[in-house]
């Protein structure tokens, strides 16, 4: 249901305007010495005024040449981490070592970007725009592209994702002035409430811990559809489940040791539209129980085969889940696919072509969906194990629309 609410084309709710707020990019980087040139000169190309925003990359425990190729470029500042073997480590611990440094108490916002990323030129200008608008927006969530689009069918199963939830969840919850999902790169956080609040990473998921801390503070997360960061999806289905294993073991983690907590902040909401917003993040914070109650169900036919009598009557609403899967897996990709992957489509010569990328798409979302139910799993009976032992996914993806 709530897709249905992104289905009306997005348009900015704020006028351009002047460059204002100062921002700091922070990029972890480790061993990224193929990837982090081409994302430092994306940041410094940047359509905002380069007195009002700085580059630090951390060079988080590199042991290849990450440092030399940063420091070619005078833009852009290396902070150099390492750690010793006994430490925790990985991206959030990495932040958590240069937040405890103070230097970014200078700046009104800090944007998160990860090394492979590609940030358009205009991604400051529409963040600044917005936060001029809306002030009482503490995090700003940027639409999260993808720049291997069709290198594997994983990548484009990550695609079909991506340009389905940034309207089906995203921009429905901005429409509803419900809170946005931080998703782990191409957001900025005030650093008022940084300072206030510290940098505490418990899990893999930096993010979601974020996202659920703003929720019980009754703190407000936006969306801004037009300040767009590419990223690079994994290409194989190992590196795709190690990721996702992270992913699911730091959500399932932050549910269950904040649900008690979420579930009182509820009563406590100052609006009906905040107190929807609260269950929404309540809802997503065990959106990855699906294949649990698969796994519950089957194991119950395997130990009692006297269950399956029962089979026949699941019939009774067939009707009604064709209708809602149709929905689901045909229609609301179709107009997502049609729209967000618009300039995709066009670069496609042949008809042919875009209609191989078009049931590429649509098969890469199933794909992507059933393959992600294996890591949720894992992610379920692992999630209280200590999360500081970082899988590194590897980036090499240049950008292009065609790949």
């Amino acid at each position: 249901m709530l897709s249905l609410f992104g289905l009306i084309k997005p348009k900015r709710d704020y006028q351009i305007a002047k460059d204002q707020h100062r921002f700091l990019f922070l990029v972890p980087a480790h061993n990224e010495e193929d990837v982090i040139g081409p994302t430092i000169e994306s940041l410094i190309n940047q359509n905002y005024d380069p007195a009002l925003f700085d580059i630090v990359i951390i060079a988080d425990n590199c042991t290849d040449h990450t440092v030399e190729v940063i420091e070619k470029y005078k833009r852009a500042e290396a902070f150099v981490n390492t750690s010793k073997p006994d430490e925790p480590r990985g991206k959030p611990h990495a932040i958590a070592r240069f937040i405890e440094t103070g230097r970014w108490k200078v700046y009104d916002y800090i944007a998160f970007i990860d090394a492979d990323n590609i940030v358009d030129k205009d991604y400051l200008m529409e963040m600044n725009s917005q936060l001029i608008a809306k002030p009482e927006l503490t995090v700003v969530q940027g639409y999260l592209g993808v720049k291997n689009v069709a290198t594997s069918m994983t990548a484009s199963g990550y695609a079909a994702v991506y340009f389905i939830t940034n309207r089906a969840v995203q921009y429905a919850n901005y429409r509803l002035g419900w809170n946005a999902a931080i998703g782990g790169t191409g957001f900025v956080l005030q650093t008022m409430y940084l300072e206030k609040n510290g940098w505490n990473p418990r899990s893999y998921t930096e993010d979601f811990e974020l996202q659920v801390e703003l929720s019980l503070q009754s703190k407000k997360s936006g969306w801004n559809h037009f300040a767009v960061v590419y990223d690079e999806k994994p290409n194989s289905v190992i590196a795709s489940h190690n990721q996702r294993t992270r992913w699911a073991q730091g959500h399932w983690f932050v549910a269950f040791t904040t649900t008690w907590k979420q579930m009182k902040s509820i009563f406590h909401a100052k609006s009906i539209i905040e107190g929807l917003s609260k269950c929404e993040t309540l809802f997503y914070s065990y959106s990855m129980v699906r294949p649990i109650a698969f796994l519950i169900i089957i194991s119950l036919a395997i130990l009692d085969k006297r269950l399956l009598i029962y089979l026949p009557d699941l019939f009774s609403v067939l009707l009604f889940w064709l209708v809602i899967e149709f929905l689901n897996l045909v229609i609301i990709p179709t107009v997502y696919f049609l729209q967000e992957a618009g300039t995709y489509f066009d670069e496609r010569e042949k008809f042919i072509d875009k209609v191989i990328l078009y049931f590429r798409l649509i098969v890469g979302f199933v794909w992507n969906s059933i393959t992600y139910m294996a890591a949720q799993i894992v992610g379920f009976f692992t999630w209280f194990k200590p999360q500081n032992n970082w899988k590194k996914t590897v980036h090499s993806a240049t950008f292009d629309r065609n790949q």
